[in-house]
Formats: C-alpha cells, sequence, structure tokens
C-alpha cells in the first residue's frame, strides 16, 4: 500500500507491506490534516501478544479523532494527552473484547505545525532527521538490550544482533500504563531536510549507514521509499515493513515563528487600502469629537441613554458533553461561559463570541485580528478557513 500527496511546504509518503515471513500486517499507518497542524503516525502491534493488528489500527485512528477534535495551543502537551487518549482507547477495546486482554502496540507521531515538527514515541519504532545528508536518531528505542547500552554495558554496534533485541519496556496498552517519550526540543528543518518515520522490520534489514545513503542521493522520495522496502524485502523480511518519509521545502529555519500563532503576511494591496481606510475613520472621529466639545460650550449638556451592548452567541451541535474543554480553549471562553441543552437527541452548546459579520470587499484575516484581539490562526479553525483570503459577503464569526 502507498499513498503520496503534495503539500504547501512539505512532501510525504507512505509505504508499508507485510514482509516474506508473517501471514499478517500488524503494522499501521497514517496520515492526517487536524485542527493541531499536520499529523504522522506509525504503529507496530506487539508480536507474541494477542490482537496486535488490532491494536496499531485503534491507535491510529485514536490519534486521528483526538487531534481532529481537540485544539491545544501547546503542541507538546496535545501529543501527551493523545497518546493517553489512545491508551483508553486501547482499555476500551480490552473490556468489549476478552480475547484482546494484553494486547500492545509501538508507536512513533510526528505534528508538523508552522514548518516546526514535534515527536513523540514509545516502544522500538523509530524517528530519524536527514540534515546535511547526516541521519541522525531522535528517538530512542525502549528495549532491554538499548536500556544495557545506555548503562555502558553494550555497543551499539552489539545490540543490533542481541538475541534479547525485541524485548519492549515500554509499549502502548500495557498495564500498568508507560509514560511515553516526549520531545524536549522540536525540530526546526531546512530546505529538503527530510524525516523518517519506521518500523523495525525496516531498520533490522537495512542499518543506518544505508538508509543514510539512500535518504542522501538525487531522487524524489517515492524512489528513496521503495528502494529501501524492496532492499529489505529481498533480505528476508521477517517482519512487517512500514514506513513514511516527509521532505520540507519552502521553509527558512532562519526565521523563528511563534508555535501559537500564524505567519505574518506580506503587506498586500488590500492591506494597504484597509490602513488607508482606517487612517481617514480616526482623522474623521478626531474631528467629530473636537466639533462636540466645542458645541458644548454653547449649548446645555444632557446626559443621553447609553445603548447596551449587543449580545453575540453561536450554537454548535456535539454528540456528548464531553469536549466542552476543548471548546473553551477554542473559542476562548470560561467554560462556566459555555450554556449546555438538548434538542433532537443532541447536545447543543452556545459559545458567546465577539461578532457576527459578513465580510466587505477590502476585509481581511489582519483586519480581524487588529481588530478583535484574536489570532487569524483562531479565526480560520473556528469558521474552517482552508485560506486566509476571504471572499466578500462570507458570514465570519469572530471568538474571543
Amino acid at each position: 500500500m502507498a499513498e503520496t500527496k503534495e503539500l504547501t511546504n512539505f512532501h510525504y509518503i507512505s509505504l508499508t507491506d507485510k514482509g516474506c515471513v508473517r501471514t499478517n500486517n500488524e503494522d499501521y499507518l497514517g496520515y492526517f490534516d487536524t485542527l493541531n497542524g499536520h499529523v504522522f503516525v506509525v504503529c507496530d502491534g506487539v508480536g507474541g501478544l494477542p490482537c496486535g493488528e488490532k491494536a496499531s489500527q485503534t491507535v491510529v485512528n485514536s490519534v486521528k479523532f483526538f487531534f481532529s477534535n481537540f485544539y491545544y495551543k501547546d503542541p507538546v502537551q496535545a501529543l501527551s494527552d493523545a497518546l493517553d487518549y489512545a491508551q483508553d482507547r486501547l482499555a476500551d477495546e480490552v473490556r468489549n473484547d476478552r480475547s484482546c486482554q494484553g494486547m500492545a502496540t509501538t508507536v512513533v507521531l510526528a505534528l508538523v505545525r508552522y514548518n516546526t515538527v514535534y515527536y513523540a514515541h514509545m516502544g522500538d519504532s523509530r524517528l530519524y532527521f536527514l540534515h546535511n545528508k547526516e541521519l541522525i536518531r531522535l528517538t530512542r528505542d525502549d528495549s532491554y538490550v538499548w536500556s544495557l547500552v545506555e548503562e555502558g554495558k553494550l555497543s551499539p554496534k552489539d545490540a543490533e544482533s542481541h538475541p534479547r533485541k525485541n524485548e519492549l519496556t515500554k509499549a502502548l496498552g500495557l498495564f500498568p500504563p508507560c509514560t511515553p517519550n516526549i520531545c524536549s526540543k522540536p525540530i526546526r528543518p531546512d530546505e529538503k531536510d527530510l524525516i523518517l518515520l519506521c518500523t523495525d522490520g525496516l531498520y533490522n534489514m537495512i542499518s543506518e549507514k544505508e538508509i543514510q545513503s539512500i535518504l542522501s542521493r538525487r531522487g524524489h522520495i517515492e524512489e528513496k521509499g521503495m528502494d529501501m522496502l524492496k532492499t529489505a524485502i529481498k533480505r528476508g523480511a521477517t517482519d512487517n515493513i512500514s514506513l513514511q518519509i516527509i521532505k520540507f521545502y519552502n521553509v527558512d529555519s532562519r526565521t523563528t515563528i511563534s508555535t501559537t500563532q500564524a505567519p505574518v503576511a506580506k503587506t498586500s494591496q488590500r492591506k494597504k487600502l484597509v490602513i488607508a481606510l482606517e487612517i481617514l475613520l480616526a482623522v474623521l472621529f478626531v474631528v467629530g469629537i473636537a466639533v462636540m466639545r466645542f458645541g458644548n460650550r454653547t449649548q446645555p449638556t444632557t446626559e443621553r441613554p447609553t445603548r447596551p451592548p449587543q449580545n453575540y452567541s453561536i450554537n454548535i451541535k456535539t454528540d456528548t458533553t464531553c469536549n466542552i474543554d476543548s471548546v473553551s480553549l477554542l473559542y476562548g471562553v470560561k467554560i462556566e461561559d459555555i450554556v449546555i441543552f438538548s434538542k433532537g437527541g443532541n447536545y447543543i452548546m452556545n459559545i458567546p463570541v465577539k461578532k457576527i459579520l459578513k465580510t466587505r470587499y477590502y476585509d481581511n484575516l489582519a483586519t480581524f485580528e487588529r481588530l478583535y484581539g484574536t489570532s487569524r490562526k483562531r479565526i480560520m479553525i473556528v469558521n474552517n478557513l482552508t485560506s486566509p483570503h476571504i471572499s466578500p459577503g462570507t458570514t465570519i464569526t469572530i471568538p474571543f
């Protein structure tokens, strides 16, 4: 199975194969474009335990659901909570089907947000980073043999052929639950840098030196991925093989961009027009104040009744009330300000917002960001916008 897709600043490929020995494929992998960014995940059902295939599929599907429905400002916390959520879903599967008691899976997970890569893992599936043709392994194997390497009792070279190399010390689904390994520092890729996620079925058949050589050479990542897959199969492929390669382009690692705010757009003609109109309105406002003050010198002052502020709110339909925390974060409102009621078998959440308006020909997200103090990223997420360019007449909700 293979899949490729081109996006604005990276290109990726996903490959998986059952190998030459196994009768089924217990690996499972996925790519998802979510509220939190672009998510890549690779899982390897633990052999020797029941329902490995079900375990890996459950985790990938849980990761997709979590990142697609619960928005986080902090990507690192999102990774941790996503794996906790997947752990809970595995426990639910066991409660529903006792034959799956003990099932577990490895996981390696990458979240790409604003050209920055955050990652987490558990087990012996790996994440590599190719930078300036140098291959860097960013994950450590949660295995008995690798613990010996870290204690200085075994060399990394001897670890590759050790008879107990497949004994894991951590996996998703084990009880008591294991603590996931979360990146201490995200990656900021340069132009043409590569990220590789893979299961042990790949690196057990192909050395890291060979992986570095294949990834560093010229050519498309489809060719590099297929070359590694075919090489592993030619050598016997004693396990399932899965890999994802991400190649970055149109990125500049020298520019620091906040992980919770979108990059600032370049000044356009529309933006210049908006600025000019705002200056004109400001001048008119000052002139109006001056006229009012001059008039008040000759006329008696009368207190005018104040107009009550208009309250804006929207209703969203949900099947459960459990995601109220995520809704609170997404719209920037307090939980106690969200009113929940039942209608037609669904829960309706009434959420206060700053304004609901129809855009004019000169409106853009930069304008709303300035006027209402709400980030353009939040506006895009709340309104399901895929581009910062808005057509005139579009109805926009401005969240707090």
